[in-house]
């Protein structure tokens, strides 16, 4: 049976069901499943509060992709709501398991900093950011991951930017974007005792939007 592929923007409805797909390709360090459950669901609120563009794939109407962006040229309307949802829950994660979570803050200001020495160093603007991309892993192999990257990159396009950047590190699927015809344009590799907390390698890719 074929199943019905629809994108459409991001609702409100898709929340745990996308904060899910985070959890099983990023969020599954600790033996706490609750305390997983909510760091995913923190890491898609902060996703969201930076974005001003969202894309969602349903299979069969079940939310099974998603792409986030943000532009210069553009406004989050909802960015003060999912903002304050992602301060709530790293609360309840204090409360669920504290050690983890000063060990993902401890993460979150590391790779804070990396990504910023990265974007220095390859020259681009802040803004005009592929800020999420995650698909299921029951939807992979479908082309989902490139439709959904196409649109953020028109979206982009159409606010009047001449490139797009994004983040990705050596323990993602960096390939998938070099198909794209995206360029690396700056490097890090983490030290020994960055190693603790972050990948092997951490990446800048870039775009042209203008050719």
């Amino acid at each position: 049976m074929v199943s019905r592929v629809l994108y459409r923007p991001f609702e409100d409805g898709d929340f745990d069901s996308v904060a899910q797909i985070l959890k099983q390709a990023w969020h599954q360090d600790t033996a706490d499943d609750a305390y997983n459950d909510l760091e995913a669901a923190s890491d898609l609120a902060y996703s969201l509060s930076i974005s001003t563009f969202s894309q969602v794939a349903l299979i069969d109407g079940v939310p099974s992709g998603i792409i986030l962006a943000r532009s210069d040229n553009d406004t989050a309307p909802d960015a003060e709501r999912w903002s304050q949802m992602e301060q709530d829950i790293i609360g309840r994660m204090r409360t669920v398991n504290e050690r983890a979570c000063e060990n993902r803050l401890s993460f979150i200001k590391s790779e804070v900093r990396v990504n910023n020495r990265l974007l220095e160093q390859s020259g681009f603007t802040s803004g005009n950011e592929v800020t999420l991309l995650a698909v299921a892993a029951s939807a992979r192999g479908l082309g989902i991951g490139g439709v959904l990257f196409d649109a953020a990159a028109s979206y982009l396009a159409s606010t009047g930017a001449t490139h797009l950047h994004l983040y990705t590190d050596s323990d993602c699927t960096w390939k998938f974007y070099e198909r794209r015809g995206l360029k690396r344009a700056a490097t890090h590799r983490a030290s020994h005792r960055e190693r603790k907390l972050l990948a092997r390698e951490m990446y800048l890719y870039g775009l042209d939007l203008s050719a």
